[in-house]
């Protein structure tokens, strides 16, 4: 009888476990064939709402602390600088920046800082469009303006892949490029001092920023002619620069230039005007000036093995200091 009852309890015990439902065992998430991009189009549409609606509430007032949730680097630097030439009354100071988007180039990554770059539509005055640089430092942190380059008339953007697909980041010292990034600035300053002298004159196309600079400063040295001095010195600004990778494999550089313009008088005086005149706050000078200027130059670089010059797209070249006796 006992051996039967075991029996019995064997049995059971066998079909409980022929019945029951084996335990869920985890499965760990699947790995996406590609890191996604950082924000969405749509995420990125509300961004520039946000920042259309500080800026205009910042240009509404003339007050350069208001830009601060939502523009920063040089972005804030050269408009605080507009503000106060049109409380000067120059009514063309501000630069229209318009909130619609013809291209968003967004970037694949789960890493921060991140960047971000917007080709606009054409400004309502028939100026070019103009490419915005937006970044975000840290997770908590908004996305803010960085800076704003007007696109050269005839230049063609470099193909990047869909906002929906996003395009890689690419570091400061990239090997993939043909220059890398941290570099095209200092060789692009090189090519600003030098001139045709520089080794890499070849190494970019031509542009009005280079071609405008030299005119300026011939231009100065034609009006102090032997009554005083001019030098003129050009560096890379510690803005840094910014770069994502476009679809040939080689980048939009988004970099900063700081240009510094001094003269010095003999026994004379000089007559300045426009906006160096309201910065330096006289329209005469009897000692020395100093111009700084700060400019905003954007790059395409192709990739590494390629033999074409870095395109420069286009640029935003603003006195931002003026001081002087």
């Amino acid at each position: 009888m006992r051996a039967a009852r075991a029996l019995v309890a064997a049995l059971l015990l066998a079909t409980l476990a022929a019945c029951s439902t084996p335990l869920p065992v985890p499965q760990p998430d699947a790995v996406p064939a590609a890191t996604p991009p950082g924000l969405s189009p749509a995420q990125a549409e509300r961004v520039l709402d946000e920042v259309a609606d500080t800026l205009a509430e910042a240009d509404e007032a003339g007050d350069a602390t208001l830009l601060e949730p939502r523009v920063t680097g040089p972005a804030a630097t050269i408009r605080a600088v507009e503000y106060a030439l049109a409380a000067a009354g120059d009514e063309d100071a501000v630069t229209a920046i318009p909130p619609g988007a013809q291209t968003l180039v967004l970037p694949t990554t789960d890493t921060w800082p991140r960047t971000f770059f917007v080709v606009t539509e054409p400004p309502e005055d028939l100026q070019a469009p103009l490419l915005l640089t937006l970044t975000q430092e840290s997770p908590r942190d908004q996305y803010r303006l960085w800076s704003w380059a007007r696109l050269f008339p005839g230049v063609v953007m470099p193909a990047t892949t869909e906002p929906g697909l996003g395009s890689a980041p690419v570091e400061p010292d990239s090997a993939d490029l043909a220059v890398p990034p941290e570099e095209v600035v200092a060789r692009y300053v090189d090519v600003l001092t030098h001139r045709d002298e520089s080794e890499y004159a070849e190494a970019f196309t031509p542009d009005p920023l280079r071609q405008g600079i030299a005119q300026t400063k011939d231009a100065f040295v034609g009006v102090v002619g032997q009554n005083g001095s001019l030098a003129e010195t050009y560096q890379p600004d510690e803005a840094g620069t910014l770069a994502i990778a476009t679809a040939d494999g080689g980048a939009i550089v988004v970099g900063t230039v700081r240009t510094v313009t001094t003269i010095t008088l003999a026994d004379s005086t000089l007559k300045i005007a426009d906006q160096t005149a309201v910065l330096l706050g006289s329209d005469t000078v009897r000692s020395t000036l100093e111009i700084q200027w700060l400019s905003v130059v954007a790059f395409a670089v192709p990739p590494a093995g390629s033999d074409e010059p870095i395109t420069v797209l286009g640029a935003e070249h603003s006195r931002v200091q003026v001081t002087g006796s």
